[in-house]
């Protein structure tokens, strides 16, 4: 089925981003929110974004011409009354996400697909209220969208093979490539497996091991990341984003409990919350959005910080990459995903150097196994299952 009818809910960032996306392949879309303010503002951006694109050679047409085939609308029946696709992009709450598909469904078409932009709640749990639960699919853009090369699939256990497949061709027809969450596990497969290394830079810090320009220090100039970890938890609004996500895995693990099969993943992730992310967030520390997060950013606006090189020279880079590997190991062994497809989202989702499976010859799988069992040995309770090493890597062979 050839889609050229699409339909996008919500106009923030990823929501205006991904219309823009799809007008650059000459579908005719329709850009949905409550806000006419945050319409005006979308269109803006878009205006300035193809702008950009037009001067540098990456768009054939004008701006305006585009432009022309995106719509606005702050009505859901309206904007979705005869699109054959259609994306949400709303925020990251569950219920929000599973209320309003299920309003979709009985406002649009009956054959329209349904996809959830959304980085890790559960497809199941979305689509819980809608009927035709077939028709429904995980579709995880990357941000920006109009840049970044990576989108990831995620089936339900509901969703049929003509859904998918007609997915997989929308985002080729973008320009994209694509990996497939094996399972509807939180954060999924690109998120999930990236998570560890996250994870293990803010444990580092709030033990107070190295301070947040340090291990940014090792990530850049050692690791060859494009940024920091602070530095893009400043950039994402992280801060904001994860303590919800958990308060979103609280509810569906109500009705779907093996959504986190991996129990001392959450503990450590929920002590991150309560120790770090909330309090940021509730103190205005929300990075870039607010002006100041672990770095300040003065109007509001993203300026790179310098950080010292010679900084990264006090911390051996495989303190933080052992408990990264060990959750993307975790994936692998659970059947998320494949070595492959991880190394693959390290790459177009996040724009590492090479994947993270490709740093082992860095380190030696024997040291990266006992920096792992040092951690895990000197660990409080809540963190030793974290650092208990993967059968994939006490099996790695070289």
């Amino acid at each position: 089925m050839s889609i050229e009818k699409v339909a996008v809910i919500g106009s923030g960032l990823m929501g205006h981003g991904i219309a823009q996306v799809a007008a650059m392949t000459g579908q005719t879309v329709v850009l949905i929110d409550k806000s006419e303010s945050a319409l005006a503002f979308a269109s803006q951006k878009m205006g300035e974004s193809l702008k950009k694109l037009a001067e540098k050679g990456r768009i054939k047409e004008t701006p305006e011409a585009v432009l022309g085939r995106i719509r606005t609308t702050s009505s859901l029946a309206d904007g979705v009354r005869d699109a054959q696709f259609v994306i949400e992009a709303v925020f990251e709450e569950i219920n929000l996400k599973r209320n309003l598909i299920a309003e979709v469904e009985v406002l649009a078409p009956k054959d329209t697909i349904l996809a959830t932009n959304t980085s890790g709640l559960s497809i199941r749990a979305i689509s819980g209220k809608a009927k035709n639960k077939a028709k429904i699919i995980g579709m995880h853009w990357m941000n920006p969208p109009q840049l970044m090369k990576l989108v990831e699939l995620i089936r339900s256990d509901k969703t049929d093979d003509n859904t998918l497949q007609t997915t997989l061709d929308l985002c080729t027809r973008y320009g994209k490539e694509t990996i497939i969450a094996q399972r509807d596990v939180w954060c999924f497969l690109s998120g999930r497996a990236r998570m560890g290394f996250s994870m293990e830079n803010c444990i580092m810090h709030l033990a107070n091991v190295a301070d947040h320009r340090t291990l940014d220090a090792v990530t850049r100039y050692k690791l060859g990341l494009p940024m920091g970890e602070f530095e893009l938890l400043d950039f994402t609004g992280s801060m904001d984003i994860r303590p919800r996500s958990l308060e979103s895995l609280g509810e569906i693990l109500k009705d779907y409990p093996d959504f986190e099969p991996w129990p001392e993943f959450r503990t450590a992730y929920s002590h991150l919350a309560r120790g770090v992310w909330t309090d940021m967030s509730s103190r205005g520390l929300s990075g870039v959005k607010s002006g100041q997060g672990y770095y300040p950013y003065p109007g509001n606006k993203y300026l790179k910080p310098d950080i010292q090189k010679e900084l990264a020279n006090t911390i051996d880079p495989v303190q933080l990459m052992a408990p990264g590997l060990n959750c993307a190991a975790w994936c692998v062994t659970n059947g998320v995903g494949s070595v492959a497809d991880i190394n693959k989202a390290n790459r177009l989702a996040f724009g590492w150097p090479k994947g993270i499976f490709d740093y082992i010859p860095d380190y030696g799988i024997a040291r990266i196994i006992e920096v792992l069992n040092a951690k895990e040995a000197a660990a409080p309770n809540w963190l030793r299952g974290f650092y208990r090493v993967d059968p994939l890597l006490a099996n790695w062979k070289a």
